[in-house]
């Protein structure tokens, strides 16, 4: 058989695998000259950057228009925000027991100061007012999701007022989300070529010698993103409450899951986190809301690493955190989210905020600079997988969860 007809007959799933493991291949054989691939993987991220935003848009512009009324939506995004800072409470927590079992910093030698610039931590005016864009097209321009999301609702509502005279507006938004629905869909062929990409450069930039001193902290964080996807959002989110089996979620999931891994990007994961979810028999409404909020406001994965960092700094630096600290930890961590939804390095920003509560050195973000993209791997797939399992989670409370049996 043509290899080319074969190829094409292969799953997007299978494609993704191939060129996850050829890429990693690559990366072991080429050595450093593997890093000369990356620009496949800057393809890959550069074109779904490309689609986001134009996506997002027409998306929460549409589910805005379907949902009618402010009641139900405010209902539907405060059942998410809460879902979702409770999923991040949990997440420092679980993070937080298990670095202390490992003891993930004792032993570590700093061969030389680790040097960090502060990042300046916003105020509650500055977070408020970065919701409002100034000008919607500098925000798509932009990427600036967070006030994306606050025009298109507004402008979805909007168009729902106007009744007939908003009609052709909106008809032209529901034909613009269906052109960058086929885009995407183009896109995504490309993406196993991407993965290879980025994979091979991956493997290629970062060997053994750099990452042997912290293989307890890759560990630790590695495990407890493990945990806390499988067992709190898979299992008692989706397994428990949303009544779809554990092992047809991640099953369901794994395009997107494979997809975040390479790319580290939750942002650009969103239209193949979209497609996932409404595989799992999500409304078309609840999933093009919760999706790309979720994109900005689910910070899971983010707080594992926060709870990491900061055990890690307190062993490698000799300073004991009593367990009062520890739980400012986990309080700081959930307000913070909130506080940097949105903000450029949100999560230095928020890394900063939770190791000036608890008065660890800043030099701890230096430290674990260069082993961040490593890190980076594992914590955004509690982003993504929490997006998802948040959206089945509203689905099934709203009566708008209907999974294929």
């Amino acid at each position: 058989m043509n290899p080319i007809k074969m190829w094409n007959k292969l799953s997007l799933f299978t494609k993704i695998m191939i060129g996850f493991a050829l890429g990693i291949a690559a990366g072991v054989i080429l050595g450093e000259s593997a890093t000369k691939l990356a620009f496949l993987g800057t393809i890959l991220t550069r074109l779904l950057t490309m689609v986001v935003a134009p996506l997002v848009l027409g998306l929460l512009i549409c589910a805005a228009a379907d949902v009618k009324d402010f009641k139900t939506l405010g209902k539907i995004g405060g059942k998410t925000l809460a879902i979702f800072l409770g999923g991040t409470a949990v997440a420092v927590a679980i993070g937080l027991v298990l670095c202390n079992v490992m003891q993930i910093g004792a032993g570590f030698v700093m061969e030389t100061q680790a040097a960090y610039d502060a990042k300046e931590i916003p105020s509650i005016a500055d977070t408020l007012m970065n919701i409002i864009p100034t000008n919607p097209f500098n925000s798509l321009s932009e990427q600036n999701l967070l006030q994306i999301i606050f025009f298109a609702l507004l402008l979805g509502f909007s168009l729902i007022k106007l009744g007939d005279k908003g009609a052709p507006v909106l008809d032209f938004f529901r034909a613009w989300t269906e052109a960058w629905k086929e885009i995407t869909n183009i896109v995504l062929e490309f993406t196993p070529y991407g993965v290879f990409g980025l994979m091979a450069n991956i493997v290629g930039k970062y060997g053994m010698d750099v990452l042997l001193p912290y293989i307890k902290t890759i560990g630790a964080c590695y495990l407890t993103c493990a945990l806390f996807t499988i067992i709190v959002q898979g299992g008692l989110m989706v397994g428990l409450y949303g009544g779809i089996s554990p092992v047809k979620f991640f099953g369901t999931m794994k395009e997107a899951i494979l997809f975040v891994f390479a790319t580290c990007s939750s942002v650009a994961t969103i239209p193949l986190n979209l497609k996932c979810t409404k595989a799992l028999g999500v409304d078309d409404k609840i999933a093009d809301f919760v999706i790309p909020f979720g994109a900005v406001m689910n910070m899971n994965g983010t707080a594992i690493y926060e709870a990491v960092a900061v055990i890690f700094a307190s062993q490698v630096f000799g300073i004991e955190l009593t367990v009062t600290q520890q739980i400012m930890v986990m309080v700081t961590a959930v307000l913070a989210s909130v506080g940097t939804a949105g903000i450029p390095g949100s999560g230095l920003v928020m890394m900063t905020i939770v190791l000036n509560a608890v008065n660890l050195p800043l030099e701890t973000i230096g430290l674990l600079a260069g082993i961040d993209r490593i890190l980076n791997m594992a914590r955004v797939i509690p982003n993504i997988v929490g997006d998802a399992a948040a959206a089945v989670v509203v689905a099934k409370s709203e009566g708008a969860l209907h999974p294929q049996k």
